[in-house]
């Protein structure tokens, strides 16, 4: 590698250094919500960058959603939010947790359709070769920012109708009020992938940017599986969290091809 490419690689390191530094005290409330930071001068100099080393952060923490620029002489640079944070120890809507970190959430429905399940999918909702599926594809966005791209797939012929309810809101709570169907139980797996050309434009990132995948299958109170779905997360934009019992998390590693997965025995709890 030349010079250039050593200084390119050096200076995109330093660039990422500095974006992870100022989403650390984001999170961390050092920096609120609401505040303004420094000058560019002041900020590159405390951070010991330089000033287009800062600009770059900053760009990829606005695109994020994570702070907001207002030109002007009264203008500047303010923090909008810390990241969303998604806690897989309990299911609950998109909308509930963000309404509860301060967010205002919506929802753009992009496709629906019945259809015949994949292998995978049928497996998953324990249905039989023939048995048609609802599937749904939506758009969840935190403060008019794209923040998951999710695809619920539900059993046709337990859900008659489905497509013709309102798709807008809490689908837990259309299936509880509608079909009196609640889940008890979820199982869910979390892996890091790239974001496709379509899931790009979708979620407003580049292509192969990090997503965070999380996977669903959900089971009602007679744990028979009547959801299967699949949440891309923008990972710039979400932090996992789990809480487990007072002895920790026991799990076991699973040899899947070149993928090793963990597997945990705590219950997640449902609201």
């Amino acid at each position: 590698m030349g010079t250039d490419g050593r200084s390119l690689t050096g200076e995109k390191s330093a660039v990422e250094s500095l974006r992870r530094s100022l989403i650390e005290e984001i999170d961390s409330g050092s920096l609120a919500p609401g505040v303004k930071l420094g000058n560019e001068r002041d900020l590159a100099v405390t951070h010991g960058v330089s000033r287009g080393t800062l600009r770059q952060a900053l760009t990829l923490l606005e695109q994020a959603g994570l702070v907001r620029r207002v030109p002007g002489r009264g203008g500047g640079t303010f923090v909008s939010h810390a990241k969303v944070e998604r806690d897989i120890s309990v299911s609950s809507s998109v909308p509930s947790v963000l309404a509860s970190q301060g967010y205002t959430s919506d929802t753009k429905v992009i496709s629906t359709r019945i259809a015949l399940p994949k292998p995978g999918i049928r497996s998953d909702l324990q249905l039989g070769d023939g048995d048609l599926v609802v599937e749904i594809r939506r758009i969840r966005l935190a403060n008019r920012t794209p923040i998951s791209l999710e695809q619920a797939v539900f059993p046709e012929s337990r859900f008659p109708g489905l497509l013709e309810q309102p798709l807008g809101g809490s689908l837990y709570e259309l299936l509880d009020n509608i079909y009196e169907t609640q889940p008890c139980e979820t199982e869910e797996r979390v892996e890091v992938v790239s974001a496709t050309d379509e899931e790009a434009s979708f979620l407003t990132v580049e292509a192969q940017a990090p997503l965070i995948l999380i996977r669903r299958v959900s089971y009602d109170t007679n744990g028979r599986p009547f959801e299967a779905s699949k949440d891309l997360f923008r990972g710039d934009r979400t932090r996992i969290r789990m809480r487990a019992p007072g002895g920790g998390i026991r799990t076991r590693a699973v040899q899947d091809g070149d993928i090793l997965e963990f597997r945990s025995t705590n219950r997640a709890s449902v609201v």
